[in-house]
């Protein structure tokens, strides 16, 4: 999918693709939303739920042939072959650039439990996502990648969680996925 025609919603940029959520898109996000209701610790405290279900609905029109297990596993969301894939969506106020990173929370010598972990930034008013790639749990679980809370980073930016960190430059396309 790496140069053919992308669906209507997306669009090409700085290497990575943006996804223009319809409204019926945004209306699904939160219906979503609203049955979900607010996860044992969250970050967010439930804030963050219509960014995740913004990016979950991105990369299924990315990728429509994906399997979703969100609603019965708590390791991934979808399947693809014999891939499993955990979307990881973060807030953002703008486009992101290639130093941002793209995290998965947990606890330092947790085993990531997905194949792959694919990135969403969510713009706050939720009207535009970009997809700014996916890397492997075995890439992620670098220990370079893990963080502590209040760590900064080369730029200065004090990281608000425990986790893997790792800089969107390092991921593979968004759309390379198979």
């Amino acid at each position: 999918m790496s140069r053919k025609k992308l669906p209507p919603q997306f669009s090409r940029a700085k290497g990575m693709l943006v996804f223009t959520p319809t409204s019926d898109d945004i209306k699904e996000a939160f219906e979503r939303s609203e049955n979900l209701g607010v996860l044992p610790n969250s970050f967010t405290k439930g804030v963050g739920r219509m960014t995740g279900f913004i990016g979950q609905i991105a990369f299924e029109r990315l990728y429509p042939n994906a399997i979703y297990e969100g609603d019965k596993s708590f390791t991934h969301d979808y399947v693809i072959g014999n891939r499993t894939i955990d979307v990881k969506a973060k807030t953002c106020s703008g486009p992101p650039l290639p130093h941002y990173t793209a995290s998965v929370n947990c606890s330092q010598g947790k085993k990531l439990q997905a194949r792959a972990y694919f990135f969403v930034r969510v713009r706050k008013d939720f009207m535009k996502a970009w997809l700014v790639g996916w890397a492997t749990s075995q890439k992620i679980q670098n220990k370079i990648h893990y963080k502590k809370k209040g760590e900064l980073d080369n730029f200065g930016f004090a990281y608000k969680t425990d986790g893997y960190h790792i800089p969107i430059s390092e991921l593979q396309r968004a759309s390379s996925l198979k």
